[in-house]
């Protein structure tokens, strides 16, 4: 690697070489400066670590100290040359490690051809392993055989290691000799630039502590760029010797795996046997002794069958255990297959690329490889195996430490016989069986341990082999989807059609399915079984129709109508559409189970079970239309609607499914028939499926017609032109590729888009159900409501009534209809169905993810295809990262993304999480708006990420915004950063009521640039978030929303003050809208032009309502000081009247008195 001093610009290769006056002229530059730089810094001891670079370690170290020492350099002239020449350092320690490297690189390639031709002749020399004796000397108990496998098997792990270690070194030297090829041609390029900045610096013939200092980072770069050409062109120049030195000690390492294997199933082996011939010795010694004890005492007898119980166990678990290490073995070898399978094929694709050929290899390859849900099922039988061993071996550690602990003795002492001179032999015969019995508990717990260790071993193995047959199928995923599985159709012989349908409609061949079924029917209860269940439900065909009629009945009234009726008719409705599905199943399932030699019944078999689930949500569709069913009399769907949806499942089902079991059929027996009727099979399919889309789902005359009609301003009518095209484009889509030949890319998005298709129709039967519980719901409450108000009138009715009798009617206290609380259904409802829409649309979301998930890791091909490349810095070296296909559709994922997230997330925020919290609106306001800007922000790092650009790269971009906010942005920014602090601090919130100079409102939206308050008279004001910061803002409902009212009365002088006061306060203590701490007061204000100014301050707890509560306080002082006797004081004008004409310059100052309002007098004065 090149130092870390300054790095010039690489240019591109030039074709043609440089001229040789050019290398003349650096030497003769070289040579004028070699005196300059030897004065200046003498040779020494150590000078042939850099032999090659003519520079000393020492000259340098000296160099700096003279810098530090310099008292007339300054402390930044003094710190960028001491950081020069430490940066000289680093490139001769690197120089040095290169030069070493280079060495052992020399010394390798020199001794691979012999290393490489002494591991041939050794492997050629080697015994087969078949010859190799076990040697086990005689008498070898099970534990001695146990403790020898586990050496074996821990130098087995050892080499494996070993072996994978070779293998991942050829794959990544296989894999980096395109990039040391690069690299070398950058480095040559690097060299020459190096050249040139060199040879100018020479030039300049200046010995100063600069220009020694740049000259010799200069020399130190160059040197090290030879010496790590070098290195890389050794490695190229000795690749071949490499590799066929990692090919022999991979082979010798697997041959040594082999052995060591083989030598460890040899043991295991003979382990086994030993363990089984001592099972068998225990058991018939267990035997033995209970047929002793027949006619022993019942304590004895019990032990004895206890004890035979006990043994057969044993036997049991070491069954187990020897099935478990078999099936460990097994897994292992298929793992070696499985790995050595992949990684063939990672080096033909990379030999041959994408071809047709290898595209039928992998495809036998993916068929043949391990089912990962039968691996996961049986892991979870190990499971319950280790649970279950576990458990006993417990129950077993337990009754050993009990018998440990006396319980022998204590049962020998309580079951004394009557008889005289009996106990002893009792006491015996009890004690032999316990002692046995103690035996076996210690083999038990030890044989169980043992299929303990056997099972996790067994554990370990098969989630290798899971992981590898997982990265085995994405890897197959990645790559057949854009390989050829045959020919064009253009370059296709159709010669052997005919016969191809000849023998698809030969007898023959139907026979022998039938004769297969009538197989299965002996073997299997499965054919009997789904027969009944099908008979059955053709039975009660008519019955159910009827039953899902009978649903709708109740429906047609508000009281009856019910959600249950809605569930029960579709499940009547899926239990409907089963027959014929469920027939095609079980036959599948029994040709598929009963084995022939000939292929054609499993093809059957295996293409009546694909297109079984395909016939059942068509028919269950289709009875979803049927006349009085759950989309006519629950969904209330129009019937045009209906109609033009049957018609179009009618001919999915009578012609499309017919197509798909040809195709189905076709394509596994053979290349010939696949390319040929299997390919227009599906090309029919496909076809037809993609007509049938564009007629039934045609915006203006398809079956969504009223749909789009009755929401204009909707989304699907908005986006009618993307997804239209798009229903119809995937299916046309893969008609094209059946005919160009890529007929297993073309049948995989096929399944996934119909798949997809039902999933989409499942959540649109799922929308609508929901939307009928609302419905019903709705309903429901109104009646309530209704109800309650029907008995509330009859009850004041009859209260009313029975006053009239008494001659009394008296005014109830209270409105019942004020103290009612009305559920306000329509929110409810627009709540509700917001939600609703939104988990839809999360639902839809994750559905197409997991229906898509197999076929996402073929876009990964797109990172081969590089659009563009952008330079970047990797541990202080420049790389070049390519921009790739891949990420740009990344980008476009991420920005599409990002605008529904910013769109739609902060809702479903609202109403999932907030909405029924202790949170404020302001509070809810800010995090949605904060969620938003941070999901903006995230996405703009992720693309970012994506095009490779770093702080460097951009902080031209962010000077040259500095200079445009100083400019002209300045005002806008400082909006936006108005606008954060406001979310931040949240001086002012949303619902807030404010006061900006003379304008007042509530607060209702905060964005980026401008605060919206809505006025008094439902106007909105754009206020600048710079003036809620900088201004004066007043705040009413910041940290409290109490605020005072002032009302000010004006009596006529001479009237009762006492009196008016004492109403002023009665009126305004009796609102119960007013608070009583702090109390209302009421006070004598001052002697105004009207009369006597009395003022009235009270508290409202909110500003809600604030000015109505202070019209109805007026309104109220008003007419209890009229019913007082108290007038109003009014203003007064005294007019003077004079002769003559009248003033020019209008009435005298002192005509109209301050505040009166011109042109009024008060009553009964002149």
């Amino acid at each position: 690697m090149a130092g870390s001093g300054p790095q010039p610009r690489a240019r591109p290769t030039p074709t043609v070489r440089r001229p040789d006056l050019r290398a003349v002229a650096l030497t003769l530059l070289l040579a004028i400066g070699a005196p300059a730089v030897q004065s200046a810094a003498p040779s020494t001891a150590n000078a042939d670590v850099s032999s090659g670079s003519g520079l000393d370690r020492d000259d340098v170290a000296a160099s700096i100290a003279r810098i530090e020492g310099a008292p007339e350099l300054s402390e930044e002239a003094r710190e960028r040359l001491t950081g020069q020449y430490r940066r000289v350092l680093d490139n001769l320690a690197a120089l040095a490690e290169a030069k070493g490297a280079l060495a052992d690189l020399r010394e390798t390639l020199a001794e691979a051809p012999g290393q490489t031709a002494a591991i041939r002749a050794r492997l050629s020399a080697d015994t087969p392993l078949a010859e190799e004796p076990l040697d086990l000397p005689a008498g070898t108990d099970p534990a001695a055989v146990q403790s020898m496998l586990a050496r074996e098997a821990a130098a087995a792990a050892a080499l494996e290691d070993r072996l994978t270690a070779l293998e991942q070194g050829l794959e990544e030297t296989r894999d980096a000799l395109p990039l040391w090829r690069r690299e070398l041609a950058e480095l040559r390029q690097r060299t020459l630039d190096l050249d040139d900045e060199l040879a100018g610096a020479l030039a300049i013939g200046s010995d100063g502590l600069e220009a020694r200092a740049r000259r010799w980072l200069l020399e130190s770069q160059r040197s090290l760029l030879q010496v790590e050409t070098q290195v890389l062109e050794q490695r190229l120049a000795g690749a071949d010797a490499r590799r066929e030195l990692a090919l022999a000690q991979r082979d010798e390492a697997r041959l040594a795996l082999d052995r060591a294997l083989a030598r460890q199933a040899r043991l295991q082996a003979e382990e086994e046997r030993l363990r089984r011939a001592e099972s068998e010795r225990v058991l018939v010694a267990t035997e033995a002794a209970k047929a002793a004890a027949a006619d022993a005492h019942p304590r004895v007898r019990e032990l004895a069958q206890a004890n035979a119980a006990l043994a057969e166990a044993i036997g049991v678990i070491n069954h187990g255990t020897e099935e478990a290490e078999a099936a460990r073995a097994e897994t292992l070898s298929a793992t070696t297959v499985l790995t050595q399978d992949l990684a063939n094929d990672r080096q033909r694709i990379a030999a041959a690329g994408l071809n047709q050929a290898l595209g039928r290899v992998l495809l036998d390859q993916r068929d043949r490889l391990p089912d990962t849900r039968e691996l996961r099922r049986q892991a979870a039988e190990r499971a319950n195996a280790t649970a279950e061993a576990t458990l006993a071996i417990l129950s077993w550690r337990e009754e050993l430490l009990a018998l440990d602990n006396g319980e022998a003795t204590r049962t020998a002492a309580d079951t004394q016989p009557a008889e005289p001179g009996a106990g002893t032999t009792l006491k015996r015969q009890l004690d032999e069986q316990v002692a046995r019995r103690i035996d076996l508990l210690e083999r038990a717990i030890t044989g169980g341990e043992r299929q303990l260790r056997a099972l996790a071993e067994l554990d370990l193995a098969a989630d290798k082999l899971h992981a590898l047959a997982l990265e085995y199928r994405e890897f197959l995923a990645e790559h057949l989807l854009w390989m050829r599985s045959h020919v064009p159709i253009t370059q296709q012989s159709f010669a052997a059609l005919p016969e191809i349908i000849g023998d698809l409609i030969r007898p023959s061949n139907w026979l022998l399915v039938l004769q297969t079924l009538g197989t299965g029917i002996a073997g299997t209860w499965i054919l009997w079984l789904g027969l009944l269940a099908v008979a059955l439900l053709l039975a009660v065909d008519r019955g159910l129709r009827r039953r899902i009629r009978a649903t709708a009945a109740p429906l047609l009234r508000a009281s009856t109508d019910r959600f249950g009726y809605t569930l029960r008719a579709i499940g009547l409705t899926l239990v409907l559409a089963a027959p014929a599905p469920l027939l095609l199943a079980v036959l599948g399932l029994v040709l598929i189970d009963t084995a022939t030699s000939n292929p054609f019944p499993y093809r059957v078999g295996d293409a009546l079970l694909l297109i079984a689930p395909g016939l059942y949500y068509l028919r269950a569709f289709r009875l979803l239309c049927m006349k009085g069913g759950l989309a006519e009399r629950h969904f209330r769907w129009r019937s045009k609607t209906i109609q033009g949806l049957a018609r179009a499942l009618d001919t999915a089902i009578w012609v499309l499914i017919p197509l798909g079991f040809i195709a189905a059929l076709v394509g596994p027996l053979g290349e010939v028939q696949a390319a040929t009727l299997g390919r227009l099979a599906l090309t029919a399919v496909t076809l037809g499926s993609a007509i049938l889309l564009a007629i039934s789902l045609h915006p203006r005359r398809g079956v969504v017609r009223d749909a789009l009609a009755d929401a204009p301003e909707g989304l699907a009518e908005k986006l009618r032109y993307l997804w239209y095209p798009l229903a119809i484009s995937v299916p046309l889509a893969a008609a094209v590729l059946t005919l160009a030949g890529f007929q297993y890319t073309a049948a995989t998005l096929f399944y996934v888009w119909f798949e997809q298709f039902w999933l989409l129709l499942g959540l649109v039967v799922l929308h609508q159900s929901i939307v009928r519980w609302l419905l019903v719901t709705r309903r429901q409450l109104a009646l309530r409501q209704a109800a309650e108000r029907r008995n509330r009138r009859e009850a004041q009715q009859k209260a009313e009534a029975e006053s009239g009798e008494g001659g009394m009617s008296p005014k109830p206290d209270s409105d019942p209809a004020a103290d009612d609380q009305p559920v306000d259904l329509v929110a409810l409802d627009s709540e509700t169905r917001k939600l609703l829409n939104a988990l839809i649309a999360v639902g839809a979301g994750v559905g197409l993810w997991i229906l898509w998930s197999d076929v996402l890791p073929a876009l990964n091909v797109l990172e081969r295809i590089t659009l563009w490349s952008t330079g970047t810095t990797v541990d202080g070296v420049a790389r070049s990262l390519p921009i790739t296909l891949a990420d740009l559709a990344s980008i476009l994922v991420i920005v599409t993304v990002t605008v529904i997230a910013v769109r739609h997330l902060p809702a479903l925020l609202e109403i999932l999480l907030l909405k029924n919290t202790g949170i404020s609106a302001g509070g809810r306001y800010t995090i949605i708006a904060l969620s938003g800007y941070a999901m903006t922000a995230v996405a703009v790092l992720m693309i970012a990420g994506r095009l490779g650009l770093s702080w460097q790269q951009i902080q031209w971009l962010v000077a040259a915004l500095g200079v445009g906010i100083g400019f002209g942005l300045q005002e806008i920014v400082a909006n936006f950063i108005s606008g954060l602090i406001i979310l931040f601090e949240r001086p002012v919130r949303v619902g807030d009521t404010v006061t900006i100079g003379e304008q007042s409102g509530v607060v209702t939206r905060i964005e980026i640039r401008a605060t919206t308050i809505r006025t008094w008279d439902q106007r909105e004001l754009l206020v600048p978030n710079k003036e809620l910061i900088t201004g004066e803002v007043i705040n009413w409902t910041l940290s409290d929303q109490i605020n005072r009212g002032e009302i000010l009365v004006s009596i006529e002088y001479g009237s009762d003050t006492e009196t008016a006061l004492r109403i002023l306060d009665a009126v305004v203590s009796e609102d119960p809208r007013v608070m009583t701490d702090p109390a209302p007061t009421v006070m004598v204000h001052a002697f105004g032009e009207r009369g006597l100014d009395l003022m009235v301050r009270f508290f409202l707890p909110a500003m809600a309502d604030r000015m109505l509560i202070r019209g109805e306080i007026i309104n109220a002082i008003d007419n209890r000081l009229r019913a007082a006797g108290i007038p109003i004081g009014l203003p007064r004008r005294d007019i003077r009247l004079r002769d003559g004409a009248a003033d020019d310059h209008g009435p005298s100052a002192d005509a109209v008195r301050p505040g009166d309002a011109p042109g009024s007098a008060a009553p009964g004065h002149p």
